[in-house]
């Protein structure tokens, strides 16, 4: 993965694609799981996102050694709601002086086609841009207030607990998974038929998914079984319309659905079949 680096403080960046925005109690632990997916180390690091409206996504920041500079530009002069920074080969979109949009260039684009740019892939109008070298970053930086908005710190071990339950979802996928392959393996000696890289891409494909999509909506996994093209999902809300707005996100049908009086929450066992 390439890393980026803006007054010898590196960080690197991934976009993540939702089906709208993550409610704010739930974000670490999205973010979380999509870094572990993606075995991205963030331990004893902070992140800092930007939800992206006009391309459904999250933005990602993991920054080396706890140092974020490229956050701290609210003492930007600007009067309009977007500006639109450049540096080095860097565009940084700002959205009411926070870091909005990220993009590294590949290739050297003038100044009235980096405003096109941003227009085509974000549908936003800018009037200018202004150039950033390493002095005026630093005195840009220098005069910031320095708040650390949507900044998720992990220097600690706290955010273990809440990723539990996510890590043993994915690992029982993998158990199940492996122990179905072997089985197909022993019982198909005369015709050698093995799952090909496709399909496992589809699978991991479709974990990704449910797990994203569980976020969208709130909810919880208790449990997840897996036997060849079968997922069977057993998940728990507050709200009876986040259990059927997932089930139809993620294709599954609802075999039981009862409320729990013990933990006062909507309990329901889902049933997806894979396509071969």
């Amino acid at each position: 993965m390439e890393k980026f680096n803006i007054l010898n403080n590196y960080f690197f960046t991934i976009l993540i694609q939702v089906n709208e925005q993550i409610d704010d109690k739930y974000i670490k632990e999205f973010i979380c799981s999509n870094l572990q997916l993606k075995n991205i180390s963030y331990k004893h690091k902070y992140v800092y996102y930007s939800y992206i409206q006009q391309l459904n996504s999250y933005q990602v920041f993991v920054f080396e050694k706890n140092d974020f500079a490229l956050l701290f530009l609210d003492n930007i002069n600007s009067d309009s709601s977007y500006t639109l920074l450049f540096y080095d080969s860097y565009l940084i979109l700002l959205k009411n002086k926070k870091l909005y949009y990220f993009l590294n260039l590949k290739y050297k684009l003038n100044e009235d086609e980096l405003i096109q740019l941003i227009k085509n892939k974000l549908n936003i109008e800018i009037s200018k841009i202004t150039n950033l070298d390493n002095e005026s970053f630093e005195k840009l930086i220098s005069k910031s207030q320095k708040n650390k908005y949507n900044i998720l710190d992990f220097s600690s071990n706290n955010y273990l607990n809440a990723l539990i339950l996510n890590c043993i979802l994915c690992i029982v996928f993998l158990v199940n998974y492996f122990l179905y392959t072997q089985n197909r393996v022993n019982n198909s000696v005369e015709n050698k038929v093995l799952f090909t890289k496709e399909k496992k891409d589809l699978k991991t494909k479709k974990l990704i998914d449910i797990l994203n999509n569980s976020f969208t909506y709130n909810l919880k996994f208790k449990d997840l079984v897996i036997k060849g093209n079968k997922i069977d999902l057993l998940v728990s809300s507050n709200k009876v319309v986040n259990i059927e707005n997932f089930s139809k996100k993620i294709g599954a049908k609802v075999n039981i659905l009862e409320h729990n009086k013990q933990s006062s929450k909507y309990e329901a066992k889902l049933f997806i079949q894979e396509n071969r």
